[in-house]
């Protein structure tokens, strides 16, 4: 099926490949952070880019926080515009268990995302799943969607890409045009009061509402 799934999307794949990345040597020597704590790409097409006023891909940076008013008293995420994507980095590798890996939280509204990983900054991304409603409330700001790595074949992965899957297309009649990418969170990961990362618990229910 991943094949399949794969030729189906060959046009929004061509840059990132497909297929299940393997470990790079070093690359999951470190434990994994709760939530991503680096922005390695990033891309937002110019015609979004010329009105969207959430364009700093470092605030999807650590724990959800998106918060404000809108339509322009909003802070804490990035729009994404049409087909935009954000790539990060976990600092070490998220394993595969039971149950959902990744958490996507998505501001203001329920706008759908397509979610890639590697093991590698370079690639090659393997798809997890395409254009997934993104929208569990959290409370009037903050929602969030879960991903899978099993649904990929995929055991491993420190990098992870989330791609605006509203596409629908720019310039529209919004500041905050496509998805809008508030934080990513590695489920099996918790963080102790010492600051110190652990990959043996589970997620942190306080932001999460689980």
């Amino acid at each position: 099926m991943r094949s399949l799934a794969c030729l189906a999307l060959a046009p929004a794949l061509l840059a990132t490949g497909c297929g299940s990345p393997g470990p790079t040597p070093g690359t999951c020597s470190e434990a994994p952070s709760a939530y991503a704590k680096a922005v390695t790409e990033w891309w937002v097409p110019r015609c979004s880019l010329d009105q969207n006023i959430y364009n700093d891909p470092q605030t999807v940076l650590g724990p959800a926080d998106a918060a404000g008013v809108g339509p322009d008293g909003y802070t804490g995420f990035i729009s994404l515009g049409f087909g935009g994507r954000v790539t990060v980095d976990f600092g070490g590798c998220i394993t595969d268990r039971p149950g959902p890996d990744i958490r996507v939280y998505q501001a203001v509204s329920g706008e759908p995302v397509s979610v890639y990983v590697s093991t590698s900054a370079e690639g090659p991304f393997t798809l997890i799943e395409a254009r997934k409603a993104c929208g569990e409330r959290i409370d009037r700001v903050r929602g969030y969607c879960d991903f899978d790595l099993a649904t990929a074949g995929v055991t491993q992965a420190r990098y992870v890409r989330v791609e605006d899957g509203e596409l629908f297309p720019c310039p529209g009649a919004t500041v905050s045009e496509g998805a809008d990418l508030d934080a990513v969170q590695a489920l099996g990961v918790t963080v102790g009061v010492s600051g110190v990362t652990s990959a043996n618990g589970t997620a942190e229910d306080s932001v999460k509402g689980r």
